[in-house]
């Protein structure tokens, strides 16, 4: 048994990573507490119930698995296949961050979207749109100390995020 558990907790990387959990009707904000090459402990306000066929999603990244446990908005899922933990846990580089940061300062002064968004196409400004919202998560979800409320707001934003992404992709068809 003691070496079961060694193995379990092998490769296993505390971490807090805004993430999406998808069902076969249904698509949820998560945050990703441990991540192994074999599955995640996920945390959210509304999980599926246990057996269920997941797909966790972060970024390009995805990983199909089931929800083998779940309790206390807590639940943890069994990868299908193994994932490079390496590139789940990667920060999200700098790669427009002076776009970010004119955009949230827009928005804080009540001013309307940079010109480039204006002109932009409807899909494309979702698009950008839900990857600026991704580009601050990531940012607040690093910051040392941090409020149940925050972190729950920052689910929030987070499922707004993903919800722009998914119109974006349908409005392409």
């Amino acid at each position: 048994m003691e070496s079961e558990s060694n193995n379990r907790s092998e490769g296993r990387s505390n971490v807090f990573l805004s993430a999406t959990l998808e069902t076969e009707g249904a698509s949820n904000a998560v945050r990703i507490r441990n991540l192994s090459f074999r599955g995640a402990l996920i945390e959210g306000p509304t999980l599926p119930s246990v057996g269920v066929n997941v797909w966790l999603l972060r970024g390009t990244l995805s990983a199909k698995g089931v929800l083998a446990w779940q309790g206390d908005r807590q639940g943890g899922v069994n990868f299908d296949r193994p994932i490079d933990v390496k590139l789940w846990v990667q920060r999200v580089g700098h790669r427009g961050q002076q776009r970010v940061d004119t955009v949230v300062e827009a928005i804080r002064r009540h001013h309307g979207l940079p010109d480039d968004l204006q002109d932009a196409p409807a899909t494309e400004k979702l698009a950008t749109i839900s990857a600026t919202l991704d580009e601050v998560c990531e940012r607040l979800s690093r910051t040392e100390i941090i409020s149940v409320e925050l972190a729950e707001d920052l689910l929030k934003l987070d499922a707004i995020s993903q919800s722009l992404r998914k119109l974006a992709r349908s409005r392409k068809i």
